[in-house]
């Protein structure tokens, strides 16, 4: 197995709020994306430190067995948590960074289990073959809104207020962690992203381009190209797991 991260600041924005980070060791990754509130003071701030807390998160792991989901789901909450409140009092330590917020999807890989903790609109994707599933659900205005059977989907895409987030880190202590788990077939693939991504790059050209390529750092910059190509309006950023259930090559 080979994870990858990679962010790229877009055509548009005048700096990147996008964080990443990808680690494997042997049969195990741990992927996680974290978007920094647009529009919002120090997104970057936010974002860092979820990536922070991912790097100690990542150590305290050591080997995870394939046996240990209780205890894996466990660790992907408590992260989550933590990062939430690092972000909390970080804002409140200094005022010109008060309002701030992120996203994080992070994935955590031991041999073909995967757990997934979700917060926001970054996005978790499983491809194998040709069929590539939306793991997560956005936690979104438009998302909350095409649910009700207010908009469709397309509509839900060009939204407006497609930016509007219901749940995000860093906004009250009281958060809650969606949780994914499930055993995935053997040489899958595994896609976090952050909506510059996927607000401009349709699912089935993202598999189309992680079925054209074998390693996943080409995987990744062939998916931001595209994005910028495609106007490039957001920060982009890949997290991605490739081959899983193997060793890393």
């Amino acid at each position: 197995m080979q994870a990858v991260a990679l962010t790229n600041q877009g055509l548009e924005r005048s700096r990147n709020e996008d964080s990443c980070f990808a680690a494997s060791s042997g049969e195990n990754a741990l992927l996680v994306v974290a978007d920094g509130m647009g529009g919002h003071k120090a997104g970057n701030v936010a974002s860092d430190l979820v990536i922070k807390e991912a790097e100690k998160a990542w150590l305290k792991l050591g080997k995870c067995s394939n046996e240990a989901g209780a205890d894996i789901r466990k660790v992907i909450e408590e992260y989550i948590h933590e990062a939430n409140r690092l972000v909390i009092k970080e804002a409140d330590t200094n005022p010109s960074q008060k309002g701030m917020g992120t996203t994080v999807t992070a994935a955590l890989l031991c041999g073909r289990h995967l757990t997934i903790g979700h917060v926001g609109d970054s996005r978790a994707y499983l491809i194998k073959g040709n069929m590539i599933t939306l793991i997560t659900r956005d936690h979104s205005l438009p998302e909350q809104l095409m649910e009700s059977g207010q908009i469709t989907k397309e509509e839900a895409r060009c939204h407006p207020q497609r930016h509007i987030l219901t749940r995000a880190l860093g906004i009250s202590e009281k958060l809650t962690v969606d949780i994914f788990e499930e055993q995935v077939e053997e040489g899958a693939t595994v896609l976090l992203c952050t909506d510059g991504l996927t607000n401009l790059v349709q699912d089935e050209e993202i598999l189309t381009i992680v079925n054209q390529y074998s390693e996943p750092h080409k995987i990744a910059e062939e998916l931001i190209e595209r994005a910028n190509k495609c106007g490039g309006f957001d920060n982009i950023t890949v997290v991605i797991a490739t081959g899983v259930g193997g060793r890393q090559a």
